[in-house]
């Protein structure tokens, strides 16, 4: 059984980063008041902001984005850098390029944290996260009455009917028959002595629907 999602671990570090990229732009916004200098623009300053914002978001798209924008304010800066080399102020181009530094170790900081426990591995890009409900019903695995052991709208873990042989990478047909006899496709992905973990396949956005509003109604708990 998978470790249950209340239990990720708190990325602790990525949220520091992303609030030093929020505050980045309330800081250079003050020293320009005090000095009349500032180390980036309004454009690189919204950008910085947005992508500390999407750090704090703890989901596999968020991050992404907040990557990709870091990779943004870091090119945007690194031309400017280069355009201006000749009449910038030094120290604002020092200041630059140690942001710069500063937002590349960020990136690396949640590369490494990029993956479980501290991102459910259940959890899907753009769709809802697969959360798995202990449930016992009824299921056809390959044609063969059966139980699930578990259930989400992404897949299952079904007991093993007698005289049944499995391994990971075959393609089975399921059967939910209490729900509305939902019929697809399936891929082993894992096999145990006593059940086998399948991914569904090739599920109409109307039944992953259905499943999801079924277990719903069951009070059941997450596993």
């Amino acid at each position: 059984m998978e470790t249950k999602a209340t239990t990720l671990e708190r990325p602790r570090a990525v949220q520091m980063a992303a609030a030093v990229l929020m505050l980045t732009p309330v800081l250079d916004l003050m020293m320009s008041q005090r000095t009349g200098a500032q180390v980036f623009n309004g454009l690189s300053w919204v950008l910085i902001f947005a992508a500390g914002a999407s750090l704090m978001i703890r989901h596999k798209l968020a991050w992404m984005v907040g990557i990709v924008l870091c990779f943004v304010i870091i090119a945007s800066t690194g031309y400017s850098l280069m355009k201006e080399m000749n009449y910038a102020d030094p120290v604002i181009s020092t200041a630059r390029l140690l942001d710069c530094l500063l937002i590349l170790f960020i990136v690396g900081t949640v590369t490494f944290f990029f993956r479980y426990p501290y991102l459910d591995r259940r959890q899907n890009w753009f769709a809802p996260t697969g959360n798995r409900y202990a449930i016992s019903t009824a299921v056809l695995l390959g044609g063969v009455e059966t139980k699930t052991l578990d259930l989400s709208y992404t897949g299952a873990r079904i007991a093993l009917p007698p005289q049944s042989s499995y391994k990971a990478g075959d393609t089975v047909t399921v059967q939910l028959s209490e729900i509305n006899d939902i019929q697809c496709k399936a891929r082993v992905i894992d096999v145990k002595e006593d059940h086998v973990r399948v991914r569904f396949d090739g599920v109409s956005t109307t039944d992953k629907d259905l499943i999801r509003q079924w277990l719903s109604t069951q009070n059941l708990q997450k596993v």
